[in-house]
């Protein structure tokens, strides 16, 4: 009921203002985790968010996950500060996918929640968030959604000179020190690119004290060049990455001091040929290999587990001549993926995955302000573990969508689409104990494809000194691939064994299973420009997000968001910028079999920064009120609540 209201309420106030007066200029955006000549953002009928600018700066955090946490619709599974993937609409793991560059991370952070994605948002240019499945671009596993980090570690265009930017910042709670240098330059036709941040921080603090082993420490280094020239371009990148992190361990066994260390090579190819050819307009590829190890340590000087992964993609786009009213890419994609987990507490057997794929996309205007598109996906993916058989599926996708401009300011937009992801390795070959998540899993070879129908209507005012934006969802999943608890003893309870298998022991025993299950939803936002003049601005910003997810027999999903609303003021004068932001995460107590209720909580925080000529410095104060709060969708929410208050002061200077 609470919901209901708060929508009603925050609808009938995006009405009362709907009459506001209008701005003359809006920013023109493009995603480029779209297809050639499909990136701008003026037609798309997929729900999406980009990050850019001021709004990324002052969101930038040390992971991804807690980047996006305050987008409608997204938030983080966070189990450490270093290790945070995104949630989005209650789908996480391997249903949410993380690009770079249009290239996965080729990390094993979707195998466990304890493992680190290996891309900085603090290296981002933008960030693009593709809300709905986005499986005709990316593959069978983004069935939830995507987020594309876009850097320019491959340059596209020649930079009319040197410049360069140094980042500097100190964290007063977790004592994190952050050093970043970003550069970019040319000469003649090849344009280069280099960038590095080191991040230390110190166990932090939670309202209930100190949260023991959440300290870490990261390095990220690349380089990349490009030849460009009026026809394209065509680079390469080299990059580093090397972290050492602690797990939160369990306070009743202050032993424990269990830590991950994870090293990461990876080289990644693009290039776009801009010149016709035959029925081609253009042609974009790109491409990447990835040599991933991290070693899981039970203590100082015990190494335990050993996950490595080898990892090879490319993926090629070719924009085709219209087609009568129809423009649009054609396009491959390969990929094959060599995972193996060494070990005492090795639950997933050595294990590899080929996959090739075909798409298709087109769009149309069917009238001026009207516009269309369609588009498949087949792709087969055959998983095969080291001692036993290879599973291998053959999965088809389709989607379609309108964008529909009622009028210059207003727009509505419907998406619909049906796509198949394949089960995972650890959901089918899964056997033993997982430290990180307190379980014993056990995968299901005989898992079928999951099939996801997406549903998907959007109303939007996207202009003027007043926008705002609706998102209702419902996504109908046949087969949803989810743990379940065994009661192997048939005692009523579900079994607990040890590191074997043998009951008697601290791990819950669980077991992949499939069921259909339903996902729906909303999202809501809104920006009021309460009142603008040549050398200030004042702005207000809404926002609010629920989502509900059962099996169709009723019973409820585990980790799933609780619902959330907030608001925001943003204040500008001349080169001061300021911003104060309340947000309010209600209760979870719609919990699974086994889930305990989640309590609420409130942020609220502040941030100010100063624009000098070449400088600019900053302050942000989080978490003001010193709340207590837990993560419903973290597995150790009761061992690691969320950080805090806390001070966070630094610089960027542009050269």
């Amino acid at each position: 009921m609470k919901i209901t209201s708060y929508a009603c309420s925050l609808l009938i106030l995006m009405s009362a203002n709907a009459h506001a007066e209008e701005a003359d200029y809006l920013d023109e955006l493009t995603v480029t985790a779209r297809p050639l000549g499909l990136q701008s953002t003026e037609h798309i009928s997929q729900p999406y968010y980009i990050l850019s600018g001021e709004e990324l700066s002052e969101k930038q955090s040390s992971t991804v996950g807690e980047t996006l946490s305050n987008i409608p619709g997204v938030t983080t599974n966070r189990y450490s500060p270093l290790a945070s993937r995104p949630v989005i609409r209650g789908q996480q793991g391997t249903r949410v996918k993380v690009l770079e560059n249009g290239i996965s991370t080729s990390d094993v952070s979707t195998i466990s929640v304890d493992h680190v994605t290996t891309v900085d948002p603090l290296q981002a240019e933008q960030i693009e968030i593709l809300r709905g499945p986005a499986t005709l671009l990316y593959g069978s596993e983004a069935s939830g959604g995507l987020v594309n980090v876009v850097t320019n570690r491959i340059p596209q265009y020649m930079p009319e000179a040197f410049k360069g930017n140094i980042y500097s910042s100190f964290n007063t709670n977790s004592l994190e020190k952050t050093h970043a240098l970003q550069a970019t330059g040319g000469f003649e036709k090849m344009a280069f690119h280099v960038d590095g941040i080191v991040r230390d921080a110190k166990n932090y603090e939670a309202e209930s004290g100190t949260v023991l082993n959440t300290y870490y420490d990261s390095q990220n280094f690349n380089v990349g060049t490009s030849w460009i020239d009026d026809w394209g371009f065509t680079g390469i990148t080299y990059g580093r990455y090397d972290s050492t992190h602690g797990i939160p361990f369990n306070p009743d066994e202050p032993d424990e001091q269990p830590f991950l260390e994870t090293e990461q090579d990876k080289i990644s190819l693009a290039g776009q040929i801009n010149n016709g050819f035959g029925p081609f307009q253009a042609i974009r590829y790109q491409g990447s290999f990835n040599d991933y190890t991290h070693t899981e340590f039970e203590g100082p000087g015990e190494p335990g587990t050993v996950f490595t992964n080898e990892q090879l993609q490319a993926r090629v786009e070719l924009q085709h001549q219209p087609i009568g009213v129809f423009n649009g890419v054609i396009g491959t994609q390969f990929g094959y993926r060599d995972v193996s987990a060494v070990g005492e507490e090795a639950f997933l057997p050595k294990t590899s995955t080929d996959s090739f794929a075909f798409f298709i996309m087109e769009d149309t205007d069917i009238l001026d302000n009207v516009h269309f598109e369609i588009g498949a996906r087949y792709e087969y993916q055959d998983t095969e573990p080291d001692a036993g058989s290879s599973v291998s599926h053959d999965l088809f996708s389709v989607s379609s969508g309108i964008h529909w401009h009622i009028n210059p300011e207003i727009a509505l937009g419907f998406n619909v689409g049906r796509s198949e992801r394949a089960p995972q390795a650890e959901e089918l070959f899964a056997n033993g104990p997982h430290l990180a998540t307190g379980t014993f899993e056990l995968g299901a070879t005989g898992l079928d494809k999951e099939v996801a129908n997406n549903f998907d209507l959007s109303l939007a005012k996207e202009s003027g000194k007043f926008q705002w934006n609706v998102n209702l969802f419902a996504n109908y999943l046949e087969d949803f691939i989810f743990f379940d608890s065994v009661d192997g003893n048939n005692d009523g309870l579900a079994d607990e064994v040890d590191e074997d298998g043998n009951l008697g022991g601290e791990f819950l025993l669980v077991q992949f299973q499939q069921d259909d299950a339903i996902f729906y939803g909303f999202e809501l936002s809104s920006l009021i420009n309460i009142f603008s003049d040549s050398a200030s601005s004042l702005d207000l910003n809404l926002f609010g997000d629920y989502v509900r997810a059962e099996l169709t027999n009723g019973d409820n999903l585990p980790r799933i968001s609780p619902a959330r609303f907030g608001a925001g003021l943003d204040y500008s004068y001349n080169k001061l910028n300021l911003g104060l932001d309340l947000t309010t995460v209600l209760e979870q107590n719609e919990n699974a079999a086994l889930e305990t209720e989640t309590g609420g909580y409130t942020l609220l925080d502040l941030s100010a920064s100063y624009d000098f000529q070449l400088v600019s410095i900053f302050a942000r104060a989080n978490n003001l009120l010193d709340d207590d709060g837990r993560l419903h969708t973290s597995f150790i929410k009761d061992r690691a609540p969320i950080m805090g208050r806390s001070l966070m002061v630094g610089f960027n200077a542009d050269f």
